[in-house]
């Protein structure tokens, strides 16, 4: 009976691990589909600057910023329109988990 507790509790540990390592995927991949969305149509802003402005509008956001002040940082940094501004706080917001 103790054997059989013992083996229940290995097994349900190796699952949890196994979850918890699950878990840290789906960041890189949604980073990966926030980059791959937004580079086709934004070629003139490199890789870095879209993530580093999509991690910026996740920050503001959480702080409280509304979206529509979150779109007017994102067109002041990157010097965009407001369309493309608006393109690269929705695709934050819905890929990188704000």
């Amino acid at each position: 009976m103790v054997k059989a507790f013992r083996v229940l509790i290995a097994g349900v540990g190796v699952c949890v691990g196994i979850r918890g390592m699950m878990a840290a995927a789906p960041a890189q991949a949604d980073a990966a589909t926030y980059l791959q969305r937004l580079q086709t149509s934004y070629v003139y802003l490199n890789p870095q600057q879209l993530l580093a402005e999509g991690y910026r509008v996740c920050q503001a956001e959480r702080s409280g910023t509304n979206s529509w002040d979150a779109v007017s940082m994102v067109y002041r940094d990157l010097g965009v329109s407001m369309s493309a501004a608006w393109d690269i706080e929705t695709n934050a917001v819905d890929e990188l988990g704000c």
